[in-house]
């Protein structure tokens, strides 16, 4: 496979940075929350720092200290891929068989890598869960899913990104026995198993504090379900079944609300998990996020709402009541999002990366770019400075940051 680094004769946008995070470990960044702190500016001539073509699938990319990682696949081969973060340097890639298995969108992995001090955690859309060397990319330890775990993957593949927390590696492979997988994350040697027989769904794993326990929040295929982290025992669950059991957006835990959203006709729904059991405080079918990500922002969601036949629109609802603060178009039906400190970077799905300053009451724009030509719905990055973006055909560009 060969990289290109052709220069991107397009728009982009100048992003000044002040005091803010260096890197983006994982999905939705530090925290999983899709927040760093600092600032974006304005619109003003381009520079594009790097360009590459790393094969299809809607991976987005991670990075850490001068390294970014990204996984894509060509002729059935998936490939790990090391830049250097400011050049587009090759420093290393990893390659391992692995059906592309195209379904209704291009194939490939689906699953954004994750970054834990020198190793990189990667899965394939079929269950290859790989722990690499950051430094040279040498496998560390492999298992997968179903062999070893016994779990079977989604009509989609796996899209739920395993999460490091302390020493362990927390895995959804959803098997008969084991819902959730905890491995060491220095050996992949499984520690213990909790649920089961629950539906694959396509979220990552959240984790907040309810009711004086840390729990682990699995938005599975047809429900939402809170495990005790201590002793693996269900806090709750709620039934939520999409159609395909398509359940894949981030949902947001605050202040014992719970919102959840997903496509094909089901809309959001906010619950009160005050009372130790869910209650619905207020949902819309027609407010949808298929697989789009929101934020928590001082008790609000914001995010890239729409469908695959909804216009996208970047939203700021109110999490207590659902009242719309303001809403802004946004081209094709879908985009990623991200913050950094008050500001917004969105990526929609046709390539266009927007940026706005996110306000209570109002949004205001402040520059827009074409920065890829092609369906983008692998998550947006961002880094010391630079944002990270690709198609699902595999094409990347990032735009530098003076």
């Amino acid at each position: 496979m060969n990289t290109s680094l052709i220069p991107l004769s397009v728009a982009a946008l100048f992003l000044m940075p002040s005091a803010e995070a260096s890197d983006w470990p994982r999905y939705l960044g530090p925290a999983g929350g899709a927040k760093v702190s600092g600032s974006l500016g304005g619109t003003v001539k381009p520079e594009t720092a790097w360009t590459a073509t790393v094969g299809k699938g809607c991976a987005g990319f991670v990075v850490s200290g001068d390294r970014a990682i990204v996984a894509g696949n060509e002729k059935d081969t998936d490939t790990i891929w090391c830049f250097d973060k400011a050049s587009g340097k090759v420093l290393w890639k990893y390659e391992y068989p692995e059906d592309l298995n195209p379904k209704l969108y291009a194939g490939g992995p689906n699953v954004t890598p994750s970054i834990d001090g020198d190793r990189v955690y990667t899965l394939s859309r079929t269950g290859n869960l790989f722990c690499l060397s950051l430094a040279d990319g040498s496998v560390k330890w492999h298992k997968h899913y179903q062999t070893d775990f016994g779990g079977k993957a989604p009509s989609w593949g796996y899209s739920a990104a395993p999460v490091v927390r302390g020493g362990d590696l927390y895995c959804l492979p959803c098997a008969k026995d084991g819902a959730v997988v905890v491995v060491d994350k220095m050996s992949g040697e499984v520690k213990r198993k909790f649920g089961g027989l629950e539906k694959p769904g396509y979220a990552t794993p959240v984790f907040f504090e309810y009711g004086g326990k840390d729990v682990l929040g699995a938005f599975h295929g047809r429900e939402f379900v809170a495990y005790d982290l201590a002793t693996g025992e269900e806090l709750f669950d709620y039934l939520w079944r999409t159609s395909y059991d398509v359940n894949a957006s981030n949902p947001q835990f605050h202040d014992d609300k719970l919102f959840l959203a997903s496509g094909y006709g089901m809309g959001y729904v906010v619950l009160d998990l005050s009372s130790g059991q869910p209650q619905v405080m207020h949902k819309d079918e027609d407010t949808r996020m298929i697989f789009q990500n929101s934020i928590l922002v001082d008790g609000d969601v914001v995010g890239v709402f729409g469908d695959k036949n909804i216009d996208a629109e970047l939203m700021r609802m109110d999490l207590a009541t659902g009242k719309v603060r303001w809403r802004e178009r946004m081209p094709g039906t879908r985009g990623s999002s991200l913050m950094v400190g008050n500001s917004a970077v969105v990526l929609s799905e046709t390539g266009d990366l927007i940026v706005g300053e996110v306000g209570r009451d109002s949004w205001k724009e402040s520059g827009r770019a074409k920065i890829l030509s092609g369906k983008c719905w692998a998550p947006v990055a961002y880094a010391d400075g630079l944002v990270f973006a690709k198609t699902n055909e595999g094409k990347a560009a990032v735009v530098k940051v003076k």
